[in-house]
């Protein structure tokens, strides 16, 4: 899977409109544990064997088990396997689920934008079994406090005003026509630091619940939901 160098300048339209792989190659599972039986006790704190395989009981799933040792996580149901986890390598890993017949890729890296911060990018797709795309995947990058996520249909951002505010958007295709979308990313993009205040990031709020998509502000940063108002009083004195 690719991973693409892009930094806190780059555009969220081209965020959305990068390429993702079309055919991986699925990871072979290795070094499956055997499926727990009676002689495994169950438990949600979980149990190891002599071996290092850890038995842990699903919490909400009494019947479901994760099993994990140095090939992965491997979650069963009674005694049938029905998902492998693999080990995160380099920040990329395989989610093979054998109910929906899907593998899900999930992949990150860490790069440095011209500013010299840290910026980690993202990529979530789906395949079938045999590595072939499914789906539009979902990227991402995080900067610091912020957060991006773009797919074809989606956008989310959540951004750390302050150690008291967050803000969290989340906009959908459908219900926000094509222009509203466009207009939500470029906002957004202008709304990227706050070094010459929060007007951006209020203009954004606006926009984006005048156009019914979700705008949701927590006290303190990623806590409890506060009301709107209230949210954009703090974020205009976060400001001043």
């Amino acid at each position: 899977m690719k991973v693409y160098e892009i930094t806190e300048r780059t555009q969220l339209n081209e965020l959305e409109n990068m390429p993702v792989a079309q055919k991986i190659e699925p990871i072979k599972m290795s070094n499956p544990p055997k499926a727990p039986d009676a002689t495994i006790p169950r438990t949600r704190d979980g149990y190891t064997t002599d071996d290092g395989t850890t038995y842990k009981q699903d919490k909400y799933n009494e019947n479901i088990m994760h099993v994990s040792n140095d090939g992965g996580t491997y979650t069963f149901d009674g005694n049938r396997l029905i998902k492998w986890t693999t080990p995160k390598i380099q920040g990329y890993r395989q989610i093979h689920d054998f109910v929906q017949k899907t593998i899900k890729v999930d992949a990150d890296t860490t790069v440095q934008s011209p500013e010299g911060a840290a910026v980690v990018v993202s990529t979530k797709a789906v395949y079938d079994l045999e590595g072939n795309l499914q789906n539009g995947a979902e990227l991402g990058f995080s900067a610091g406090g912020l957060n991006v996520g773009v797919s074809s249909d989606k956008f989310s951002m959540d951004y750390v005003v302050s150690d008291n505010l967050s803000m969290h958007i989340s906009a959908t295709k459908g219900t926000a026509s094509d222009k509203e979308m466009q207009n939500i990313q470029a906002m957004a993009q202008d709304a990227k630091g706050i070094k010459g205040g929060t007007q951006p990031l209020q203009n954004l709020a606006k926009f984006v619940q005048s156009v019914g998509q979700n705008v949701t502000f927590k006290s303190p940063a990623n806590g409890t939901a506060i009301p709107f108002r209230q949210g954009m009083e703090m974020l205009g004195q976060a400001g001043a």
